[in-house]
C-alpha cells in the first residue's frame, strides 16, 4: 500500500509540473542544415525507475514547402510568420518537459529546443506528440510533431539477484538474473519465492507472470558451501597412559585418511602437560578418519604405547573418548547464507472507454454530433491519430469527418483507448436556384446535380403535390422554394424565393398570344430542358397521336405512335442523349400538326 501511495504522488506531483522544471535545454543542430526545413533529433530511450534528462533540438519551417513534403494536402511555397507550440501530449507518465519558447516569429528564429526530465514510471513505447499552429498568410492551420520516447522496463538490483522489468500496467512478465552464479560448483543450493503463488530451486529460474493489480514481494536466499571441511585444532584433555619412568607421557598425535593412509603425524612433545593443542589443519574429505593419541617411548622398554584411538568425521564436535583418553576436536566448517529481497509492482489498467452519442444515421455537412464518455484522471481526444487541442474532457462537439478515439488514463498512468469511431460527413449539393420566366419557375442548368437526386417544390412552408421536376408552372403569389436531396447520402439543400404571379401569363403563356385555335395546343415543359432527365407534354386533347423527335439538321432520331392518350401530362418515350436544338412533330388522328422546338443542355 505505502509504495502505491507514492505512485500517486509522484504521478500527481509529474502531472502539475508538467510543463516546467526542466529548464537550460541546449540548442545542438547538426551542420549544414537547410534554413527552410523540419527537423527533429532523435530522443534517446529511458528506463523505468532511472533519472531522465534529455534535450532535443528542432527547427521550424519558414514556408509550407517542407510540409507540402509530407502532407501533399497543404499547397507548398507559402510564406509561414508565426509557429507556436499550443501543447505537448503522451508523455511518458513520470516526465516532465520544458522548451526553450513557445512561439516563433520565423523571420527572426526557428530553432529552438525541448528537455525532457523526471523518472519514468510506465515502460512502453510512446510517441509524444507536439501540437503546433502556423499562421500562413490569413490562416491558420494546426498539425503536430511526433517525437517517439522507448522507456524500457525498470531494473531492480539486490546483493543476490536483479528483476529485469519491475512495474507495468495490467501485467508484467518480470526475468531474474542470479547475482551470485555457481560457475558449475558444487556446494551452492538456492531458493526462490516470487511472491505469486510460485517457488523455484533452480540457479536460474523461468521468468514470472504478474497478471493482477499489486504488489508482489519477492525472497531469494543462496546458500554457498564450498570451503570444505577444514580440522584446525585437536586439543587432549586426557592421556591414559605413563612415561615408562613415571613421568608424564610423551604424545605424538596421528592422523589417517579413510584408506588408512597417515597424513599427519606430529612432533613428540616430551613430558606433555595436559591439555595439549595441535594444529593439523587438514581438510577433510567424506567418510571416517582415525586419530592416535601415542606415548613415544623412543624404542625404551619395546613398542610405543598407544594412549587412545578415535573415529573422526566431518561433522564431528565435542568429547572424543577412546582408550580411556579424550581429545576435543576443531572443525571449521563455513557456510554464506545471502538472503535478498524485491518487489514487483502491477499497475491497474483503466475500463476501455465507451463511446455515447453514435449516430444512427447519416451525417450531413453542417451538422454536429456531441460524443461523451465517463470521466476519468486524465482524458485527451484524437482525429485521424492527431492529439485535438484542449479536447480533455468527457465531451466533444463533432462537425468534422474522420476517425475518432478517446484516450484516458488513471492516477497511475495507465492508459485504455477506446474503439476507433469514423465519422463521415457528407456534402451538401448545390444551392438549387431558380429564376423566374413568365410565371415559370426553373431550376438554372447551371446546377450541378448530384447522380441520384429528388427535387420537390414548396409554396408557402408546404409541400407542392406531384411538384417534383426542375420547372413549376405557378398560379398565385406565395413564397417558393426548391429543396435538392442527394439520394445518395440523405443530405439536402433548399433555396427560397417570394415571387409574384403575372396574371398576363397563366399557364405560363403570354395572355396576348392566346388564340381560340390555341387553346387546346400543347406545351413542352420545362423548356429548356436537362439532358436525359425527362421532358414532360402538356396538352388538351383526346385520341391517337403520333411524337416524332428532329435533331437540327430535320434528320428523325424517332417516332412513337400512341392509340389513346388522355388529357394531361405525359413523361415523352424518347430523349436524346446530347445537349442541343431539337424539335417535337405532334401529329393528331383529327386537328393540325404541332411543331414544337426545345433544347437540352
Amino acid at each position: 500500500m505505502k509504495s502505491i501511495i507514492t505512485t500517486i504522488i509522484l504521478w500527481a506531483t509529474a502531472l502539475a509540473l508538467a510543463h516546467a522544471s526542466c529548464p537550460g535545454c541546449a540548442t545542438n543542430l547538426p551542420q549544414g542544415l537547410p534554413t527552410d526545413t523540419i527537423f527533429l533529433t532523435a530522443a534517446p530511450d529511458g528506463q523505468a525507475g532511472a533519472y531522465y534528462a534529455e534535450d532535443l533540438s528542432f527547427r521550424m519551417p519558414k514556408t509550407t514547402t517542407p510540409v507540402n513534403a509530407s502532407d501533399p494536402e497543404t499547397p507548398a511555397g507559402l510564406p509561414i510568420s508565426t509557429i507556436t507550440i499550443t501543447s505537448v501530449t503522451n508523455v511518458p507518465p513520470g516526465l516532465e518537459w520544458e522548451a526553450s519558447q513557445l512561439e516563433f516569429e520565423v523571420d527572426n528564429e526557428t530553432d529552438g529546443c525541448v528537455r525532457f526530465c523526471g523518472t519514468p514510471l510506465i515502460p512502453g513505447y510512446y510517441e509524444v506528440q507536439v501540437l503546433i499552429e502556423a499562421q500562413v498568410l490569413f490562416a491558420t492551420r494546426s498539425s503536430s510533431i511526433r517525437v517517439p520516447i522507448l522507456i524500457l522496463p525498470g531494473q531492480a538490483v539486490a546483493e543476490g539477484f536483479t528483476i529485469d522489468n519491475v512495474s507495468g500496467c495490467g501485467s508484467v512478465t518480470a526475468s531474474f538474473t542470479n547475482n551470485l552464479p555457481s560457475g558449475g560448483q558444487e556446494g551452492y543450493s538456492y531458493e526462490w519465492n516470487f511472491g505469486n503463488g510460485q517457488a523455484a530451486t533452480s540457479e536460474n529460474p523461468p521468468a514470472q507472470e504478474y497478471d493482477v493489480p499489486g504488489i508482489y514481494n519477492i525472497s531469494y536466499q543462496a546458500i554457498i558451501d564450498t570451503f570444505g571441511h577444514l580440522l584446525t585444532q585437536v586439543t587432549v584433555t586426557e592421556a591414559n597412559c605413563n612415561d615408562i619412568f613415571g613421568g608424564a607421557p610423551d604424545l605424538v598425535l596421528e592422523i589417517y585418511n579413510p584408506e588408512g593412509t597417515r597424513i599427519f603425524s606430529s612432533p613428540d612433545i616430551q613430558n606433555a602437560n595436559l591439555p595439549v593443542v595441535y594444529e593439523p589443519d587438514i581438510f577433510l574429505e567424506p567418510g571416517t578418519y582415525t586419530v592416535r593419541l601415542i606415548d613415544d617411548d623412543q624404542g625404551l622398554d619395546g613398542a610405543d604405547d598407544l594412549c587412545g584411538e578415535f573415529l573422526l568425521t566431518q561433522n564431528s564436535s565435542g568429547l572424543l573418548t577412546g582408550g580411556g583418553s579424550v581429545i576435543s576436536p576443531v572443525i571449521l566448517h563455513p557456510v554464506d547464507t545471502i538472503r535478498s529481497f524485491g518487489q514487483v509492482e502491477v499497475f491497474p489498467v483503466p475500463a476501455v472507454p465507451v463511446l455515447d452519442g453514435i449516430p444512427t444515421g447519416g451525417l450531413c455537412e453542417g451538422d454536429s454530433l456531441l460524443l461523451t464518455s465517463e470521466p476519468a484522471f486524465e482524458m485527451q481526444w484524437y482525429r485521424d491519430s492527431m492529439a485535438l487541442p484542449g479536447a480533455t474532457f468527457p465531451e466533444l462537439l463533432v462537425g468534422e469527418s474522420g476517425s475518432y478515439q478517446l484516450q484516458v488514463a488513471n492516477v497511475f498512468g495507465c492508459s485504455a483507448w477506446s474503439a476507433a469511431l469514423g465519422m463521415s460527413f457528407a456534402p451538401l449539393p448545390a444551392f438549387p436556384v431558380f429564376e423566374n420566366e413568365q410565371n415559370l419557375l426553373t431550376l438554372l442548368g447551371s446546377t450541378p446535380l448530384p447522380q441520384w437526386y429528388s427535387l420537390q417544390w414548396w409554396q408557402d412552408g408546404s409541400p407542392l403535390p406531384g411538384a417534383t421536376e426542375e420547372a413549376y408552372c405557378i398560379s398565385e403569389s406565395g413564397t417558393y422554394e426548391l429543396v435538392l436531396t442527394d439520394l445518395s447520402s440523405g443530405c439536402s439543400r433548399s433555396y427560397a424565393q417570394a415571387q409574384t404571379y403575372d396574371p398576363d401569363f397563366p399557364d405560363c403563356k403570354p395572355l396576348t398570344d392566346v388564340r381560340a385555335e390555341d387553346v387546346a395546343a400543347p406545351v413542352l415543359y420545362p423548356n429548356p430542358g436537362r439532358s436525359a432527365a425527362g421532358l414532360y407534354l402538356r396538352h388538351a386533347f383526346e385520341g391517337e397521336l403520333g411524337l416524332t423527335v428532329l435533331d437540327a439538321s430535320g434528320r428523325r432520331l424517332s417516332h412513337t405512335a400512341f392509340e389513346q392518350v388522355s388529357a394531361g401530362d405525359l413523361l415523352l418515350p424518347f430523349i436524346p442523349e446530347a445537349p442541343g436544338f431539337y424539335v417535337l412533330l405532334l401529329q393528331p388522328v383529327q386537328g393540325p400538326l404541332y411543331r414544337l422546338p426545345f433544347s437540352l443542355f
